[in-house]
């Protein structure tokens, strides 16, 4: 009875909104699926059955209520390039090895820590897909059938071979579309009558109308299936599988990024709050079940979403209703379909490619730091010029080592004589000239790691000449310290003890609990030598030096 009265109250508050935003979205959803197949080097019908398959799984099982799920921009360049290396065959292993490594994002709770990679190697593998994408649409747009290649020099070389082959009437729905994809939407906006058209669907019936009645003998789309997809098993080769492995996480990664990314924009637009790693799973489970019915890796695609929260989705079966439209126009205008430009949808890439790059972005990372402008500088570059598997992985670690660098920086030893005499280590010393002539402090500002160690080496080094009897070092200020640190405390315990000299500790319970998980540790510094606090410490010097003195 629950089930009916919620299902009533459904179709009577929400159906209305959803059905509509469903439809606006399925009409902007439509030319992208077919556009970001053909730019990933597959066939058309892979891209709308990725929409249908993806829009349905992630809206049903995703932890955003308002994300569609579909083929997009970022996938294509790595998508190409796994075809171009491995075929179809390696592409559905791929695809399904990446909704493995997801779902286990996933079930191990990884959604937080998605996040934590860097705004500049994300903005500049981003940027660089962008530029990829734009530079892979020029022969497109030209009207040339030249073959796209894994590496975009190859395919602009045999673009520059063929500039005689260019067609003016493709050149002209190329411009044009993006022309209106610019200006439309701010025409539209001011007329409460053409605000909720799509401005894609102008171009998309124009250029099909050209293309029918005027008989253009421009590429188009082709004959697409009006069927459902068929089901596939993969064949399992293990040698294949070790070989896109890093192929596939790369794209469950990206796929990753981009969906909670996604997740993220939505609950800004609608104020509501998502399941990240749920969202993880769903995307996963999408990913491994595409292979098996003809779809091409996705992810959650923050443009598509915006448009569905624009146009009044309530619920996540707005997610589900564009599927479905979807599912219809391939059924029933198939016939129409094919008569698409690929011109067009050049011009919609284009558009799409350009928007990748985020030029706010780009801004404050270059107003922000030098060093994270050279990596996203780098990350980009790498993403045009190399592999993007190898971009990835070179962005991180020079994001990393950034990280290091900037917390090295951050790292500070104090001695005595950096402290003015009015500080109440130097106050407290001075008072007593037993203290004074015999006890040395050092304070450590910062965490204790092996990038640190340099800082840590170059003080020590400095004041080696005219060390004391007894040192006192400081850690209060220490979050934490690794194992490198506490190999070289060790150290400088053991060449201590080796000259009949004391070290006394104050720091941090979280610290004094690592460091006596060391049995060196352990055997060097007896635990009466550790302190919470500088005065007691002081105070156990003087009586360590004037039991000695008697």
């Amino acid at each position: 009875m629950k089930k009916k009265l919620d299902i009533s109250r459904y179709c009577k508050e929400s159906l209305s909104a959803d059905l509509k935003a469903g439809f606006i979205t399925s009409i902007v959803a439509l030319p992208l699926a077919i556009a970001f197949a053909i730019a990933s080097g597959v066939p058309p019908v892979m891209g709308l059955y990725t929409a249908i398959i993806a829009g349905l799984l992630g809206s049903v099982l995703g932890g955003s209520r308002f994300s569609i799920t579909g083929p997009t921009g970022a996938m294509t360049v790595i998508i190409l390039a796994t075809v171009s290396k491995y075929g179809f065959e390696g592409l559905v292993l791929a695809g399904l090895l990446a909704g493995v490594f997801q779902l286990a994002f996933g079930l191990f709770r990884l959604g937080r820590l998605v996040q934590y990679i860097p705004l500049p190697v994300v903005s500049g593998f981003t940027s660089g897909i962008g530029i990829l994408i734009l530079l892979g649409q020029v022969n497109n747009g030209l009207g040339m059938s030249v073959q796209a290649h894994e590496f975009i020099g190859t395919t602009l070389r045999e673009i520059a071979n063929n500039i005689g082959a260019t067609q003016i009437a493709a050149v002209g729905i190329a411009l044009g579309t993006v022309a209106m994809l610019y200006l439309l939407p701010k025409i539209f906006v001011r007329n409460k009558y053409l605000a909720s058209i799509p401005a894609s669907l102008v171009p998309l019936v124009l250029s099909v109308a050209a293309t029918y009645f005027l008989r253009l003998a421009i590429p188009q789309v082709g004959d697409i299936p009006s069927g459902l997809p068929s089901f596939n098993l993969p064949s399992i080769d293990l040698h294949l599988i070790r070989q896109v492995a890093p192929s596939a996480f790369t794209i469950a990664l990206l796929g990753s990024i981009e969906a909670l990314l996604c997740a993220v924009v939505c609950d800004g637009m609608t104020g509501t709050k998502h399941d990240g790693d749920k969202e993880l799973r769903g995307q996963g489970i999408a990913n491994i079940v595409l292979p098996f019915l003809g779809g091409i890796p996705c992810t959650a695609a923050i443009a598509r979403s915006a448009v569905n929260i624009r146009e009044g989705a309530r619920t996540r079966v707005a997610g589900v209703i564009h599927a479905i439209f979807i599912l219809l126009y391939m059924v029933l205008l198939g016939p129409i379909v094919r008569y698409v430009p690929k011109a067009f949808l050049a011009g919609v890439l284009i558009f799409v490619s350009a928007k990748m790059i985020n030029i706010d972005e780009l801004k404050t990372v270059m107003r922000i730091s030098r060093a994270e402008t050279a990596v996203l500088v780098a990350t980009a570059l790498l993403t045009v010029l190399t592999d993007l598997v190898f971009a990835v992985e070179v962005g991180m670690v020079l994001a990393i080592f950034l990280v290091f660098y900037r917390f090295s920086k951050s790292v500070e030893i104090r001695a005595r004589t950096d402290y003015d005499n009015t500080s109440e280590i130097n106050a407290m010393l001075a008072a007593d000239p037993l203290l004074h002539d015999n006890v040395s402090v050092y304070t450590i500002y910062g965490p204790v790691f092996f990038g640190a160690m340099n800082v840590f080496e170059k003080k020590i080094n400095e004041h080696m000449q005219i060390m004391l009897p007894i040192m006192i070092l400081r850690m209060t200020a220490v979050p934490f310290i690794d194992s490198t640190g506490t190999e070289r405390l060790n150290s400088l315990l053991h060449d201590r003890k080796k000259q009949h000299s004391t070290v006394l500790l104050v720091l941090r319970n979280n610290v004094k609990q690592a460091l006596l998980k060391d049995k060196e540790f352990q055997e060097l510094m007896p635990k009466e030598h550790m302190f919470v606090d500088t005065e007691k410490a002081i105070t156990y010097a003087k009586q360590l030096l004037q039991s000695k003195a008697h």
